[in-house]
Parts: structure tokens; sequence; C-alpha cells
């Protein structure tokens, strides 16, 4: 590969990525599932997804992909076909393009060559760097989430959310997945009220065990039913509430609305706020109490990613595309949030 890249002629790719020698020491770390969206891959080939995409990548003009990392196997990540290349669906639509040769940047500066790619911040979550599943939660009707992790600085610089993104993208909560969470997030719900039981007990840890499918759903329901059984002291109460509402998150307000809620009239808030645009065609969107953003039957927690989901494109700033209307005034939320922020 590089003796062809030297000389410059046409590049060939042999497969070892999909020799048992390869695949097999990665499918021993937790199984034949897939390492994004926790599926178990059944009936189906294991696909061998290079993280950083072998030979181009997407929406990069010229660039010839991260040719030199084509056999390292730390740029493998096992993968289902839908998160690989697509398939997902949502009443009879297509979910999403999937992964792919897809590799956006968070931050830093795109590596051309070898090395370089440590300087790059991926905006897409990586189920093998430390940390980056941690800023994926799940809520208790199965729906993928970002958990209660701040945003970080270069989130806040770009506007965009990574778990967001890497939901939209993965197609994380595609109609069957998410009804398997649930179910499975109920079931955790009813063993852990009779969890005292040792055969019950091993049921629960087989369902979290890294192994099972969704078990980070599994493990989420399992914490939160122990947190709701733990007692709670009273006097920590008021000042937590008290904090919530008066702290100003500069980081939050870059990605999210929440922090402009009490700006809006409480009982349309509550009916839900109509967010428009006019884009060839009409694109209409419903902004909820919790500040979460409706779209074409999906919630979305940041205004960038509800956009990308309308117009089907990976570059367009929320912020600017939605526009909401308040005491007869319509305004880009770009120019709400200016006008609300300390």
């Amino acid at each position: 590969m590089r003796a062809a890249m030297a000389e410059n002629k046409e590049r060939i790719f042999k497969a070892h990525w999909t020799d048992d020698e390869v695949r097999d020491p990665l499918l021993a770390l937790i199984g034949q599932k897939c390492w994004y969206c926790e599926t178990i891959i059944q009936r189906a080939d294991v696909n061998v997804d290079h993280f950083r995409p072998k030979s181009e990548v997407l929406d990069e003009p010229g660039h010839l992909g991260y040719w030199w990392l084509a056999y390292e196997i730390e740029n493998y990540r096992i993968t289902c076909k839908h998160c690989n290349s697509g398939g997902a669906r949502f009443d009879g639509v297509p979910e999403g393009r999937a992964k792919g040769s897809r590799f956006p940047l968070l931050a830093g500066p795109r590596a051309w060559q070898p090395g370089n790619e440590r300087l790059e911040q991926p905006l897409l979550l990586d189920p093998a760097q430390q940390g980056d599943p941690d800023l994926l939660g799940f809520d208790s009707y199965g729906y993928a989430r970002r958990s209660n992790a701040p945003y970080s600085p270069a989130e806040a610089q770009s506007g965009v959310c990574r778990a967001d993104e890497t939901i939209r993208i993965l197609a994380l909560n595609a109609t069957q997945i998410t009804e398997q969470r649930r179910e499975l997030m109920t079931e955790i719900a009813e063993l852990a009220q009779i969890s005292s039981l040792p055969t019950v007990q091993a049921r629960i840890e087989r369902k979290v065990h890294p192994t099972a499918p969704w078990s980070s759903a599994a493990t989420a329901a399992l914490a939160l039913q122990r947190a709701c059984a733990l007692p709670t002291d009273p006097a920590a109460q008021p000042e937590t509430a008290l904090s919530a509402t008066t702290v100003f998150d500069r980081h939050r307000s870059n990605v999210d609305l929440r922090n402009l809620l009490e700006h809006l009239d409480p009982a349309e808030l509550a009916a839900g706020i109509p967010l428009t645009i006019h884009y060839k065609k009409d694109v209409r969107a419903v902004l909820q109490r919790d500040g979460r953003i409706n779209v074409l039957g999906r919630t979305w927690g940041t205004p960038t990613s509800a956009a990308r989901v309308a117009i089907g494109s990976d570059d367009v700033d929320g912020w600017d595309f939605w526009r909401l209307t308040t005491a007869g005034v319509e305004q880009s939320l770009a120019d709400f949030r200016a006008k609300h922020t300390p």
C-alpha cells in the first residue's frame, strides 16, 4: 500500500480484516455483538468497520482516506450491517446513511498523512475510546440520549452534541431496536423489585453483562432502580433545586436550548412551540417543554441535530436554521439566544 501511494498507482486493499485470525480476537472481547448499537449479529456476516475510513472520507474532497490505518487492528470496530452501511428504517423510511466512509471532526485539523490523526477530535463517539460510551444514556422509553455529562469546550465551540450526532448518523433510535430496548429496561425494572432472590439476581447479571444485547440500556435501567431505592436527604433538595435554576451554563447555551426556556411563555411551552423554516419546502418542528425538538417523529436534544435530520444534511447550523415566533416576533434561535445570553 505504501508503495502504491509513493508511485501514485491504483490502491488495491486486500481485506485481511475479514480473516478469522483478525476477527476472532475482536469478537472475543464482547461476543458477536455490534460495538455501536449493541445488537447481536445473527444470520449475517460480521462487519469489521474502519473507524477512520480507509479509502475515502465523505464530504472531504480529494481525501484518499486513512489508508495507513487500513491494517491497524486499533482502527477496527465490530459492527452490524446497519451501522456500517445503512438499512435501518422508521415507518418505512430509511433512517440515515449510517457510518460508511463518514468521519466528521468535532475539532482539530484533518489528517492527510500518517501521524497527524492524533490531532483530530472525532465527532462520532468511539466505543473503543475511554470516556466516549459514558456520553450516551437512555431514557425509560428505550431511546438513546446524551447522558448528564456536561458539554466539552469543543462541543460548545462547534455548537453540536457528539451523542446526538452519533445517534443520528448510526440510527441508534431505529424503531425496532428502541422497542426492544424499552422491553428490556421494563424487565430490568420489574426484576429489580425482587432482586433478593438468587435466581433473579443471576438473570439480571446476565442481562447487564457486556456480551448481552443492549447491556448499556439494561445497566442504565438497573442504576435508575437502585437510585430510586436510596433514601433521600430532604435538606439537600432546596439547594439542588436552586442551583439548577440559577446557574447559567455557557457551554450548554451554545449547544441546546435548556438555558433559554425560562424566557418563553410556560403555557405555550407546555403545548409545544412551533419552529419553522422555509427550505425548498416548509419544514416544521416543535419545541417541547424539556427543551428537546420533535421533528419527523423523533426528538432531539439540540437544534443542529434536529435541523440535520429535517433536511438530510450533515452541514447545517440549527441555531440559524430554525425560527421561533414569540409575542408576534419571528426570529432565529441564534438571535433569540443572543438576546437572552448574559
